[in-house]
């Protein structure tokens, strides 16, 4: 009587448990009952399975955000390049400004430089004029003039 209660308990209860704990999903739900079939895999079987199911939904999420950072990568370098772009309007603009700006400066400096010049000769020939009536002047007064 022992011998046939070991039997039943080592073979015959462990084949139930194996069997039911292979039907048995994470939340406790009986899988078979759920599907309508029978299982005939063994638990180790069907970890792996579930490991070889988690590891493709890895993979597929890892693809997932590594276009995600492609794509963000790539709007970071365009906006980059767009930026560059409109800084070297800027530059080129504010070149051109500069450019325009000397070449006033210097069309001003000239015409100063001329209405300087004007202004000096202008200057020395009244100082003349004024040299020579003042030596005329003095000629009168030494009476050396008719």
């Amino acid at each position: 009587m022992q011998d046939l209660k070991d039997v039943t308990n080592n073979v015959h209860y462990e084949n139930y448990r194996s069997r039911k704990l292979a039907a048995v999903t994470y939340n406790g739900v009986d899988n078979n009952r759920a599907k309508g079939q029978l299982s005939t895999k063994s638990p180790l079987a069907q970890m792996e399975e579930e490991r070889r199911e988690h590891v493709s939904k890895m993979k597929k999420m890892e693809m997932e955000m590594e276009q995600v950072f492609e794509m963000k990568v790539k709007e970071k370098v365009q906006k980059l390049k767009d930026s560059e772009a409109e800084l070297q309007r800027r530059h080129e603009q504010m070149k051109r400004n500069l450019e325009a700006q000397h070449k006033e400066l210097e069309e001003k400096r000239r015409l100063f430089e001329d209405e300087r010049s004007n202004w000096e000769t202008q200057q020395r020939l009244e100082q003349q004029k004024l040299d020579a009536s003042r030596t005329l002047e003095k000629n009168k007064k030494k009476g050396k003039i008719f």
